[in-house]
């Protein structure tokens, strides 16, 4: 049976043992259209001739895609019987471009896969935008897969900010306004911002140390934009110091970070990742620093400062995701996020940092004001110092779960904890079995 031809989105291949030269048609596909089709088991005719497929198949394909292609691609990998043949079908797309083979540049014509010029390479470059594609494409879900709670909420928050102009809420109305819809389907943009079973990754994790080695909590929530959103700020603001500032009328709580600030970084990592991966946004909490995970690059020749110093415009990578939030007054459009977060850090003599990587971008919240009055009464060495930051975070840890931690016996947890009783450090309150630690700040 012959499926078809090949074209400049589709390319057949007799076995996988043409996978390095599959590699560079997908490659080549991508730079060209952004998507396309690939299948081993057809010859070049468009025959079925079928190959062997064994269970490591699809994962073997899904490793070499993974390890061959920058930036990285998710791809879609079946495997289909056609007459009692089998063979496997790749969907791809992507539109980060340039995409690279093994450093090799290369793009589509008619059916061949050659290397780019150096002209070309340029021109392309400089033509594709920052903007991604992705969250204007649809998926095959309707309004009944919206959840409707998270949609009521978000059109009293945009009337109440001023930036809706809808007397009554009416789902339909609204959804077209907010352009998350079309033809009856949602857009990728608008199921990821409100969908019943959007898959919006969220690690939340603290730490017992500034390094991702030993964690006191650990979450892993799997969302729509707009929940997630509340779920990150609300786990920080919960883990966080506060202090208490007494007006000429009442109490005020302030947090250690300004809440505004950590809501505009959290808001800025969820409307400028790269969803066409299956990202995961991270928080993490350590003793000196409050560390946010973008999972999209940030503009190669730019950094926080350039948008602070030099009043640029925004780079906005999901025009629709961010004009959602926007409306209800999580983000602002004009670029000044970072020099608004700066304001609201000077006014509370927070320090702020920034590292870019290839594939994301940190945000760190530094936190000068943890553990002072243990450093000023004790010095602990560093296992002590793992334990007690295991304590201060769970009050209501055991040894066998601190033990687990820290990858050493009870005994020698035991042993660390008489040493910071010995030190005035922490005490028990209560039983061995009922009772929980207490950090001693005196």
């Amino acid at each position: 049976m012959i499926i078809g031809s090949e074209s400049e989105t589709i390319e057949f291949k007799l076995t996988t043992g043409e996978k390095n030269e599959a590699m560079e048609a997908i490659a080549a596909i991508l730079n060209k259209h952004c998507r396309g089709t690939l299948y081993f088991g057809v010859d070049d005719t468009g025959f079925v001739r079928g190959q062997q497929i064994s269970d490591s198949t699809k994962k073997d394909i899904s490793r070499k895609i993974s390890d061959s292609i920058e930036p990285r691609i998710t791809p879609s990998i079946e495997v289909l019987t056609i007459e009692e043949r089998t063979i496997i079908k790749v969907t791809f797309s992507g539109h980060n471009r340039p995409y690279a083979v093994n450093g090799k540049y290369l793009v589509r014509t008619g059916t061949e896969n050659r290397r780019m010029s150096p002209d070309e390479l340029k021109r392309l470059v400089k033509n594709d935008d920052y903007s991604s594609k992705w969250e204007e494409e649809l998926t095959d879900k309707t309004i009944d897969d919206l959840d409707d709670e998270a949609l009521k909420d978000f059109y009293q928050s945009a009337k109440d900010s001023g930036r809706l102009s809808m007397k009554e809420y009416n789902k339909d109305k609204l959804l077209t306004i907010i352009d998350v819809i079309k033809d009856g389907y949602v857009k990728n943009g608008g199921y990821a911002l409100f969908g019943k079973n959007a898959k919006v990754g969220l690690k939340l994790a603290s730490y017992a140390t500034n390094n991702k080695v030993t964690f006191t909590d650990l979450k892993l929530l799997e969302g729509n934009i707009y929940n997630l959103v509340g779920d990150a700020l609300d786990y920080v603001l919960n883990r966080i110091n506060w202090r208490s500032e007494i007006g000429s009328r009442k109490r005020k709580e302030i947090p250690e970070i300004p809440e505004r600030a950590l809501r505009e970084i959290i808001v800025n990592a969820f409307a400028h990742a790269d969803y066409e991966t299956i990202p995961e946004i991270e928080i993490g909490i350590h003793p000196g620093k409050i560390e946010i995970y973008n999972p999209g690059s940030f503009p190669d020749d730019l950094t926080p400062l350039d948008f602070i110093s030099r009043n640029l415009p925004s780079y906005k990578r999901n025009p629709l995701i961010l004009d959602v939030l926007f409306r209800s007054r999580d983000v602002e459009k004009s670029g000044t996020g970072f020099q608004r977060v700066n304001d609201y850090c000077k006014q509370q003599n927070v320090t702020w940092d920034f590292r870019k990587e290839a594939y994301g971008f940190f945000f760190e919240f530094i936190r000068t004001n943890v553990l002072i009055n243990v450093q000023i009464n004790a010095e602990l060495t560093e296992t002590e110092q793992v334990i007690f930051n295991l304590i201060q975070n769970n009050e209501g840890i055991t040894k066998a779960e601190m033990a687990v931690r820290i990858g050493k016996s009870e005994k020698t947890v035991q042993r660390i904890i008489s040493s910071l009783i010995k030190k005035c450090v922490v005490e028990r309150e209560g039983s061995n079995k009922s009772g929980k630690w207490k950090v001693r700040k005196e």
